[in-house]
């Protein structure tokens, strides 16, 4: 149930007519067969009916259904189509709605009637309306592949005008400072990496949990620097390029993952399947379930607010725009296509990857939790501690403008005076 309602909220919210939707079936469309199927009339049945009446499955069947054969049936037409989680996320909202309305007692002749619209508007009454869209295509996409039955809802007449999806707010930064201060004291190596992939790049679990060895970059120390990964080689939930540069804390925590990694061989993930008692796996990639009972087992352990991993991808997207990172350089940090908008600079402006990775050692030198610190002062060449106590009263309206100038003064012959005889020397 928490992997249903997380995919609801974070899943791409986009209508089966856009992108899941077979060639020639449109959205909205209400065709209703009556069951009668004869070789003549192939040419008069829609794209949808085709493929059923060729398939040998009829949407006038008397039989009833049986829900792991339709869920079958939609992974196997769905998979070119799918990523595996959207799958998975489909066929869990799809076996809710079946087990709320009994879906099993029905016959393919009653679904393919009135009776069909009926129950998915029923069930749609339980569901919060902005999450509608996501439902929408969740139901549909199985009704279509794993029924093959036409979709028997119109959208616009049916549902109306929607609302937008609801975008979440960024966390205050006293939450997250009070996660980044337990999670410093983390003993477990494989958590802390967790964590700090999450809160210092704003990564998705698809990124945890699919990234691999390969994908580490090094200097030529062997000190890694940077995480680089495509995608859709990777499989991550959309394709876009990750180039993220590792600051410190980071490098530290993969560092010391690293010394007891299982197998870190090229193409096992860095962040390898673990749960409870049953020790690692190795070869095999933490799912986005396996993770969220990791989170809120460190939630609980710690004591911490509630905090979502979702909702460090929006801190880290506000981080970047408070320390002025180009959109360039933070969709390559979180993994976003920063050409989806389809504007036309964004197409064309296409840095380097040695520029996107420059720009985030320079903005964000110890990562978006660098920005919860207090500032860094670091002592320049030849500042010595008294100037810098000088400094500091004089800021502080602890002493005025003459004094500062004079005792600084004092200051700066001084030491003028120690340098003079390692000079002549």
């Amino acid at each position: 149930m928490a992997d249903l309602l997380e995919a609801r909220d974070l899943a791409d919210k986009t209508t089966i007519g856009e992108t899941n939707c077979p060639s020639g079936y449109v959205d909205g469309d209400n065709t209703q067969l009556d069951g009668r199927h004869e070789p003549e009339m192939e040419p008069r049945l829609g794209t949808r009916e085709k493929q059923a009446w060729r398939s040998g499955v009829s949407t006038g069947d008397d039989s009833t259904m049986r829900i792991p054969d339709v869920l079958d049936r939609f992974v196997q037409q769905s998979k070119t189509c799918l990523k595996q989680r959207t799958m998975e996320a489909y066929s869990s909202a799809f076996r809710m709605f079946a087990e709320e309305c009994s879906l099993e007692q029905y016959t393919r002749r009653q679904l393919a009637g009135t009776k069909g619209r009926t129950l998915i508007m029923a069930h749609m009454e339980h569901v919060t309306r902005p999450t509608w869209r996501w439902e929408n295509a969740a139901l549909k996409s199985v009704w279509t592949y794993g029924l093959n039955l036409p979709w028997p809802i119109d959208s616009r007449r049916d549902f109306g005008r929607l609302p937008k999806t609801r975008r979440r707010e960024t966390p205050p930064d006293s939450v997250v400072k009070a996660w980044a201060e337990a999670l410093g004291h983390e003993p477990d190596p494989y958590l802390r990496l967790v964590w700090q992939f999450i809160a210092q790049c704003g990564w998705r679990p698809s990124h945890v949990g699919h990234l691999k060895w390969r994908n580490v970059r090094y200097d030529s120390s062997g000190k890694p620097v940077a995480i680089i990964a495509d995608g859709f080689e990777e499989d991550f939930k959309t394709n876009a390029l990750v180039a993220a540069r590792l600051c410190p804390e980071v490098v530290e925590a993969l560092a010391e993952w690293k010394k007891v990694a299982p197998e870190q061989l090229a193409e096992r993930p860095i962040i390898p399947w673990r749960r409870g008692s049953k020790g690692i796996q190795p070869s095999k990639a933490q799912s986005r379930t396996s993770l969220i009972q990791h989170w809120i087992r460190l939630e609980e352990r710690w004591r911490l607010p509630h905090l979502r991993m979702c909702d460090l991808r929006h801190w880290v997207a506000t981080a970047c725009r408070r320390a002025s990172l180009s959109k360039q350089a933070s969709g390559h940090l979180m993994g976003h296509d920063v050409t989806m908008d389809g504007g036309m600079r964004d197409w064309y402006d296409h840095p380097m990857l040695e520029d996107i990775l420059a720009e985030q050692a320079e903005k964000l030198p110890h990562g978006p939790l660098g920005l919860l610190e207090p500032v860094r002062l670091e002592p320049l060449e030849g500042l010595t501690p008294e100037s810098m106590n000088l400094l500091r009263d004089y800021m502080t309206s602890t002493i005025g403008t003459m004094e500062f100038a004079n005792r600084i003064e004092a200051v700066r012959l001084k030491i003028r005076a120690e340098e003079a005889p390692s000079l002549e020397r």
